[in-house]
């Protein structure tokens, strides 16, 4: 049965039938067919219009959040969980750099350690990470230290999330790492006051989270060569050696290499200048990196140094110019060991001033 009926509309329901008389070829009756239709369906799960009116503004703004409208303009994208993962595992211990850190946490944004908490946990539940970030120390103006505390959420994001603030708490604050304590879901870093140059990256944060940033340079700048040096080293089971161009010209020669200039420029200081106690660690990196050797023990406690070195050389001849090496280095830092050496073997124990 149709019944026609007059009807008076104001100009601002007109203008909120518009999408529905354009879907309708501007028929008003199907208009408002479609609008009762609308209605129907809004009561039979809310008891008035109002009710129906206050449910579908707050789903509208629950629904658009700032995630979304960030991924609308494209300054950011959507990638699937599993090759974020990827990413960030095989990226690990290459630096962040400092656009990125100032990308994600703007140093004009924060003035305390208390509006750092605030701001990492804000940025946090915005991206939807499911990290929560604790800060505490004494004095949230100017500390001396600070621990941070990086809870829940994946582990790989949360390591890069560490590292995003431990960069910004470098140049922010002149902190470094102090200790680094990882958990199953949680990572926790004390940080302290330290002294280093303003743009540098303190040796704390190279250390947890910068540890192949120099081998990733070297890999970008030469691939083919790295990639050829790598596959060597893994077809012969690492059974090579690697030192100076000038050593090996010397030794080509039968010359006596220049031991100390080599050295020191591979640690970048006088012999001189360095203590007893990290000669023998940098003896130990050096010559074990190197592959000379097999494998350097040593002891740096006082009035107990000594240098032990495992070696493969069948070779006595060998094994008696090696040793002249070492005997050089201690001699050129102005000490005196004893050496004695077997199959295998070569043993340098410190000499104390006036024993003989």
């Amino acid at each position: 049965m149709l019944i026609r009926k007059n009807i008076s509309l104001d100009e601002k329901y007109l203008k909120k039938l518009q999408p529905l008389l354009d879907e309708n070829g501007g028929n008003l009756s199907a208009a408002i067919r479609d609008t009762i239709e609308l209605t129907d369906v809004a009561l039979q799960n809310h008891e008035t219009i109002e009710q129906s009116i206050d449910f579908l503004n707050t789903l509208h703004s629950s629904s658009s959040t700032e995630f979304d409208e960030l991924i609308e303009s494209g300054e950011h994208t959507i990638i699937n969980r599993t090759a974020l993962k990827w990413l960030l595992k095989n990226s690990s211990g290459s630096l962040l750099d400092d656009e990125l850190v100032d990308e994600l946490i703007n140093p004009f944004s924060v003035q305390t350690m208390l509006e750092l908490d605030a701001y990492l946990n804000d940025l946090s539940q915005k991206f939807r990470w499911d990290i929560e970030v604790s800060i505490f120390c004494m004095d949230p103006n100017d500390p001396d230290t600070a621990t941070i505390m990086f809870s829940n959420g994946d582990s790989c994001l949360r390591d890069f999330f560490a590292e995003h603030v431990a960069l910004f708490i470098a140049k922010w604050k002149q902190l470094d790492i102090d200790g680094f304590y990882r958990r199953s879901k949680s990572i926790r870093i004390d940080f302290k006051r330290a002294s280093f140059v303003s743009g540098e990256v303190p040796p704390g944060i190279k250390k947890h989270f910068g540890y192949f940033d120099i081998m990733y340079g070297e890999f970008h700048n030469k691939p083919i060569f790295w990639n050829k040096l790598a596959t060597a080293y893994k077809i012969t089971g690492y059974n090579m050696v690697a030192f100076p161009r000038n050593l090996f010209e010397d030794i080509v020669a039968g010359n006596v290499p220049d031991v100390v200039g080599i050295f020191e420029t591979m640690v970048n200081q006088p012999i001189m200048d360095i203590p007893l106690s990290e000669l023998l660690v940098l003896i130990k990196k050096i010559f074990t990196v190197s592959q000379i050797v097999n494998n350097i023990e040593i002891d740096v406690e006082p009035g107990h140094e000594y240098v032990k070195i495992l070696h493969s050389y069948r070779n006595e001849e060998t094994v008696s110019k090696i040793i002249p090496y070492f005997v050089t280095i201690f001699e050129a830092n102005g000490q005196e060991f004893d050496v004695t050496h077997s199959n295998r073997l070569i043993i340098f124990k410190h000499r104390v001033q006036g024993s003989k």
